[in-house]
């Protein structure tokens, strides 16, 4: 399913924009007829056109399958950081860079999100609809996040 535009929102100097992805679903209610539902709601903040980074949550069964040896993506030298996210991406030096330790600090403190950076976008993402009454807090986490990178990285690749 095509993702949904669902607000923008100005931050700084710049347009947020917010978007739904949609997903048919299962629903048991009518008979497993499948029924579309939004399944993930991520926020989009412009930036420089980075190799891409994908910083994903472990959920339990990553959790589980990470401390028994099962350890794919790139590892840091923080340990709770590697415990709780799986970073993928195409230049892993580049990755190490944008990662610093303030920044896998602040990630940390809501090990249940999922983040991406590179490809012209930093993005936030969320499971489920968009709560309205949240958007100000999101904002505000993606302008943290922007605000803890290294500055070099504004000029990489220039």
């Amino acid at each position: 399913m095509r993702d949904r535009l669902a607000d923008t929102r100005p931050m700084d100097d710049v347009c947020v924009e917010i978007y739904e992805r949609s997903a048919l679903i299962p629903n048991p209610a009518i008979g497993m007829i499948p029924t579309r539902m939004v399944v993930e709601t991520f926020y989009v903040m412009p930036a420089p056109d980075w190799p891409k980074v994908r910083i994903r949550a472990r959920r339990w069964r990553a959790r589980l399958l990470y401390r028994l040896g099962r350890r794919p993506g790139v590892a840091l030298e923080d340990a709770r950081f590697n415990l709780a996210f799986r970073v993928d991406c195409e230049d892993e030096g580049f990755a190490l860079l944008l990662l610093n330790p303030p920044l896998q600090e602040f990630l940390l403190k809501k090990a249940s999100v999922d983040w991406s950076a590179g490809g012209g976008a930093i993005k936030l993402f969320y499971r489920g609809r968009l709560r309205r009454k949240k958007i100000d807090h999101s904002i505000a986490r993606l302008r943290r996040f922007r605000d803890l990178l290294d500055q070099e990285l504004f000029t990489f690749g220039v």
